[in-house]
């Protein structure tokens, strides 16, 4: 059975000796076998024993396919996948199962390969399920600081260094590509620490006009300039005994970098058009997607503000270099849209290219991207069709890659998903130029 767990499986159907048939092939597959005669047989045993797969005649007496189907929507448990045996003329009703909630259709008179192939699509599609539930126990459980996810080597040193730091007054520096979520860890340090129940104040350096940023973090005085018609207080004043980011500080002006190094010296600002100068106590974290010591070098970054900000250095690893912790990441997205009535899951063919995408926008890419699928998947599920052209052929390599010297099986399991994925999915494509059947795809496929 292809290396998975036994799998129980409902056959229901009312010919005796074609139900014994797919009872009988099935077994010799490794399945474990429940039978029923038509459509209320199979919701009593539906009822005592929570079984993951139905295939089930669609014309039966006392109860079809179809009455089985809607009853089975009903059910509060989870919900098995559905699959339809039907005559050649019921294709169209058979296709109409299919969008309110049954899993596939096979069309007699059917080879029982056909049978195996559809029930092991179900099994494969169950195990991904069953995956994902698992990781998102993992990620509750153990992968996660505050809204912080991740398992791989890279973000686990991460949560261990912010526990150390969370608590100390030195400032934080924060370098990475946009998109690697350093506003997420400028708020877990923020949460992870005793200013947790102060504000947090962030700051978009770059999104600020130049002539406003002096006052926006340092407040001014009624008349300082034409439109201060009132006293204001600056954000770091705001913070409090809080946090306060500086996103983007790369972006500042000199002069604006020289009263941010006052300000970390002294603990002290002096708002704009006042003589008399406040103190501050929020902590300061700076976030960047440049690197600041190449800045310095150039002459656009102040060396003094660099040497105090750089008292904590966080180098956030971008997304390509931690894809194990991808499958969490979608998780997370996932369940996010779940909690606003768009529930959707992943299909294998389309998890295995988020793991191979180089993902050029990171964190924030793969966000923008789920969502879309979420909105676009098909009796939610999100397929390589519900990506965008331009990132599938990104994604995809136009050459294979041997790399080091490796078992022959698992190269070779390797370029046929190659071949599959440049066959969009096409597993009868995919078998032609590979010289072999789609039998021996999913064979080989789903024991690797």
């Amino acid at each position: 059975m292809n290396g998975r767990p036994p799998l129980d499986i409902l056959v229901v159907e009312d010919d005796r000796d074609m139900r014994d048939f797919i009872r009988e092939i099935l077994v010799e597959q490794g399945y474990r076998v429940v039978t029923a005669g038509n459509g209320q047989e199979a919701l009593d045993r539906l009822a005592e024993t929570a079984l993951p797969i139905v295939v089930s005649d669609l014309k039966m007496p006392v109860m079809g396919g179809e009455e089985l189907l809607a009853e089975i929507n009903t059910l509060d448990t989870v919900k098995p996948f559905v699959i339809l045996i039907t005559a050649f003329g019921d294709i169209d009703q058979a296709v109409r199962l299919i969008n309110r909630g049954a899993y596939d259709y096979i069309i007699k008179p059917f080879k029982m390969e056909q049978l195996l192939i559809a029930v092991g699509k179900a099994a494969d599609e169950l195990a991904m399920r069953r995956k994902i539930r698992q990781l998102e126990r993992i990620t509750s459980e153990r992968f996660q600081l505050h809204n912080l996810v991740g398992k791989s080597p890279a973000i686990r040193k991460l949560f261990h260094f912010i526990e150390r730091i969370a608590d100390s007054p030195g400032t934080v520096l924060l370098e990475g590509e946009t998109g690697t979520g350093k506003e997420v860890i400028a708020r877990a340090i923020h949460q992870e620490s005793q200013r947790k129940s102060r504000p947090f104040v962030p700051v978009n350096c770059a999104a600020i006009p130049e002539g406003l940023l002096e006052s926006e973090l340092f407040g001014h005085r009624k008349g300082a300039f034409t439109d201060a018609r009132a006293d204001k207080t600056g954000l770091l004043v705001e913070a409090a005994d809080g946090t306060i980011l500086l996103d983007e500080i790369g972006e500042l002006p000199l002069a604006v970098q020289a009263k941010i190094l006052r300000a970390l010296q002294e603990k002290q600002i002096r708002p704009v058009g006042s003589n008399q100068s406040i103190s501050i106590s929020a902590r300061i974290i700076a976030a960047t997607n440049r690197t600041l010591k190449d800045e310095v070098e150039a002459g656009r970054f102040r060396e003094d503000l660099f040497y105090r900000l750089n008292v904590f250095k966080i180098e956030v690893p971008p997304l390509r270099e931690r894809r194990e912790d991808i499958p969490l990441l979608i998780n997370r997205f996932l369940t996010r849209h779940e909690r606003e009535g768009l529930k959707a899951e992943v299909t294998r063919e389309a998890m295995r290219f988020f793991l191979d995408y180089p993902w050029p926008g990171n964190i924030r890419e793969l966000e923008n991207v789920i969502e879309r699928c979420v909105f676009l998947a098909e009796e939610g599920r999100i397929t390589l069709d519900d990506l965008p052209r331009e990132m599938l052929d990104t994604g995809r390599p136009d050459t294979f890659s041997f790399g080091p010297v490796r078992p022959l099986a698992e190269v070779e399991n390797e370029y046929i998903r190659y071949v599959l994925d440049r066959c969009d999915g096409n597993k009868q494509k995919a078998a032609t130029l590979l010289g072999i059947n789609r039998k021996t795809i999913h064979r080989k496929l789903g024991s690797s």
